[in-house]
Order: structure tokens, then C-alpha cells, then sequence
């Protein structure tokens, strides 16, 4: 059976007292299934070229509940990248 999860009102962000780039947004169970941990990829493209990518942990995550997350992704400043970012791609990478 797989994974089914669903990613809704993913922003990028400055950070709030730095320059870097922030990703926020839900991330929504449909999978079945509670999970004590489970580590999300979120990469950031311009165009076909990945620019960066981080992790997001979520313990304690149940069948359909919805849980927000807030990001920094490493090395990305804000005012320099957010206006070129053409897409981006997330998906469960682990969990237990």
C-alpha cells in the first residue's frame, strides 16, 4: 500500500532574523497508518536544477491529522533565490 501524503500552502520565506530561505507549510496523514517518526525531502528546483533540499521530521504523526512545518534550507538566500524557484518536490524519505 503506499505512502499517501498531501503537502497544501507551501511558501518560501525569509527567515526571520537572517537572510536565508525558509519553506513553510502542511503536510497532511492519509496514509493509513500512525507514525512514530517519519523524515520528509523537500527540494527546490530552478527549472530542472536542484538549488537545495532539507529535511523535515515529524514525530508523532497519525493517520489524517495535519501537521505544519517551518524550514530553513541551507545556503539559500532569500532575496537572491526566491523570485527564480520554478517548482519543488517532496516525499517521504523514512520513517518508523
Amino acid at each position: 500500500m503506499p505512502l499517501r501524503f498531501y503537502y497544501h500552502n507551501i511558501e518560501f520565506q525569509k527567515h526571520k532574523s537572517e537572510e536565508w530561505l525558509v519553506a513553510a507549510g502542511e503536510i497532511v496523514n492519509k496514509s493509513g497508518r500512525d507514525f512514530n517518526s517519519i523524515v520528509f525531502r523537500l527540494i527546490v528546483y530552478i527549472k530542472t536544477i536542484p538549488i537545495g533540499s532539507t529535511n523535515v521530521v515529524i514525530n508523532g504523526f497519525c493517520n489524517n491529522q495535519m501537521r505544519r512545518f517551518e524550514k530553513q534550507i541551507e545556503e539559500l538566500i532569500f532575496h537572491k533565490i526566491v523570485k527564480d524557484i520554478t517548482h519543488w518536490e517532496m516525499y517521504p524519505e523514512s520513517w518508523y
